[in-house]
């Protein structure tokens, strides 16, 4: 499997505080049948606005410690990036990273950003010449339930992501991620996900959960679909083509 969104870079964000918690997260991963991961530390102005080249310096710590778990453990540099004017004008610029080198770009917005501000602010990135993926689309409300939007945001030449997370079977009692459950269950019938990835911050609360959410998946839909959404497409991704 390919994680294309994950955090794992220790000490720039909400992820691992200390590399010993970034091997952890790496062993765990890599035991559950991933083999390349994109570390996407966030970028948000205001709440994560660690130095690029300290995020740069740790993430070669983190490949030390990658080949440390496995020698066919890769991982590449990316960036999870928080739609802002601020943000559009540093990706013109070139000084955030794409996805692994590539023309793709993972972009999230608040759970509560209008569906309008959503449409304008991919369009803006669409207009530089990338190719947006949209994180964890299960969270925007603007979206739920809403398969003429994510489609059309599809049809602009945007990508999908869901957390594998939100993929999981819903508790009976006490889940207050239920409502995110339900819209990704939602999204994956309606055939609207391109890319299932862990969103991983640590193993106590933000485990990665990429091998249960492939079973369920596989299950639900057939290998097929699994395979697409866990590997295929993002070997696409990492060739900078379009799916």
């Amino acid at each position: 499997m390919i994680d294309i969104h994950s955090h794992i870079i220790f000490d720039v964000d909400d992820g691992p505080r200390e590399a010993k918690e970034t091997r952890a997260l790496l062993r765990e991963s890599y035991s559950q049948g991933v083999r390349t991961i994109v570390a996407t530390s966030h970028r948000r102005k205001g709440l994560f606005e660690t130095a690029e080249d300290k995020i740069a310096s740790n993430f070669k710590l983190v490949q030390d410690l990658a080949r440390e778990v496995a020698e066919d453990l890769e991982i590449l540099y990316g960036a999870e990036i928080y739609y802002s004017s601020q943000a559009l004008s540093q990706l013109e610029r070139g000084e955030i990273p794409h996805l692994a080198g590539t023309s793709y770009v993972l972009i999230e917005f608040s759970m509560n950003t209008p569906y309008r501000e959503i449409h304008q602010g991919l369009s803006n990135i669409l207009r530089l010449g990338l190719t947006p993926v949209v994180a964890h689309i299960e969270r925007y409300h603007a979206l739920e339930k809403n398969a003429k939007r994510v489609r059309e945001l599809i049809n602009m030449g945007c990508y999908t992501q869901i957390n594998s997370s939100s993929v999981l079977k819903a508790k009976l009692w006490g889940d207050k991620y239920k409502f995110m459950k339900k819209r990704a269950q939602f999204f994956l019938e309606e055939d609207l996900v391109h890319f299932v990835a862990s969103d991983m911050h640590n193993l106590k609360v933000r485990p990665p959960y990429m091998q249960e959410a492939y079973q369920l998946i596989s299950h639900k839909y057939g290998q097929s679909a699994a395979d697409s959404l866990f590997r295929k497409n993002q070997e696409i991704l990492l060739k900078d083509e379009l799916i």
